[in-house]
């Protein structure tokens, strides 16, 4: 049998590597006859339209419940509470000015459920000068973030400094 080393994408009709297609077993050369590409568009266009419909979201829940007790999921990752310990112990060690940061804020601010307190620098000076976010949306920015501990700020992923609180607002701004 003859080696196919490349195929024609039924639904873009380019001629791609053999790589470029999902294998399956049962197809007679081993692949699908979608390139990955037209595949992953598919597929996120069927997740779109499914996400409207609310039998189906019930379903995925149910499905996603039944999984995790299934394969018996409780507990399994879930790290105990020496491993907790430790692993804070270690960050506050490795960043100490965001430990006492957060300290310093403790004390004069009261927890609002729901919200993140962001130190947009970790200066002293600048300690409860911070900005309240939703949860979602603190994590969210945290992925774009790159902490520099020399300087006690943070940069873009582009390489800018936030040196100002409104630059880290108009930077929270763009990724919202």
């Amino acid at each position: 049998m003859k080696e196919v080393i490349e195929k024609k994408c039924f639904k873009c009709e380019h001629i791609l590597p053999i790589k470029k297609f999902y294998t399956h077993k049962k197809m007679p050369d081993g692949h699908l006859n979608k390139c990955i590409e037209c595949t992953k568009i598919d597929v996120k266009k069927r997740e779109n339209e499914l996400k409207n419909n609310p039998e189906w979201i019930e379903q995925e829940r149910e499905r996603n419940r039944e999984k995790y007790y299934r394969l018996k999921y409780k507990g399994k990752y879930k790290p105990t509470t020496e491993k907790k310990r430790e692993f804070t112990k270690r960050f506050n060690q490795k960043f100490p000015e965001k430990y006492m940061a957060s300290k310093y804020t403790e004390i004069y601010l009261s927890k609002v459920t729901g919200f993140h307190l962001h130190h947009w620098s970790y200066n002293q000076e600048d300690w409860l000068d911070i900005i309240q976010l939703p949860i979602k949306e603190h994590n969210l920015i945290h992925r774009h973030l790159i902490y520099n501990q020399e300087k006690m700020l943070y940069y873009t992923k582009n390489g800018e400094l936030l040196d100002s609180k409104e630059k880290h607002l108009e930077f929270i701004q763009t990724i919202i």
